[in-house]
């Protein structure tokens, strides 16, 4: 019997270890909000985010933002208040090219590589289809962003 007494206080020590180290995304009481005020267009920062205990449990089909990943780095589309609840699409991935802002823009077909000047129409990201206005012709083409943050064109 007193074997088993060691043993049992041995387990219970680790136990509440393990339940301490348990993280925000696996205790559905724990979720993240911010410290200070996020106002659309601005970066979230890691230093603003902060994990919130609940009183009460959310219902099921609430969904919010548990994981730092989701939203560190990313742009605010709407204004986030401290301590309330973050909705997934609150943020966004930013943008690789602004509208309004100047893009270089490849057209490549085979050997081929023309270079030009252009003005974006609209904002993409990385992989996105964009619209541009040629600054010399004035036409309007359509391309493809890439990870350097140019466009590419493809032949037809």
């Amino acid at each position: 019997m007193m074997k088993w007494a060691r043993i049992a206080g041995m387990c219970i020590p680790a136990f509440w270890l393990w339940a301490q180290a348990v993280s925000a995304s696996e205790d559905p009481n724990v979720v993240l909000t911010v410290s200070r005020v996020i106002y659309p267009g601005q970066v979230v920062a890691a230093d603003a985010i902060v994990e919130t205990r609940l009183r009460k449990p959310l219902r099921n089909d609430l969904e919010v933002v548990r994981d730092a990943g989701e939203i560190v780095g990313k742009i605010a589309q709407r204004t986030i208040l401290p301590k309330r609840l973050i909705p997934p699409d609150a943020v966004r991935e930013v943008y690789a090219v602004e509208a309004g802002e100047p893009a270089t823009v490849y057209y490549r077909q085979g050997g081929l590589v023309i270079a030009m000047d252009a003005v974006a129409l609209s904002s993409a990201g990385y992989g996105d289809p964009i619209r541009l206005r040629n600054t010399i012709s004035g036409r309007t083409i359509t391309g493809t962003v890439t990870a350097d943050g140019t466009v590419v064109v493809e032949a037809r």
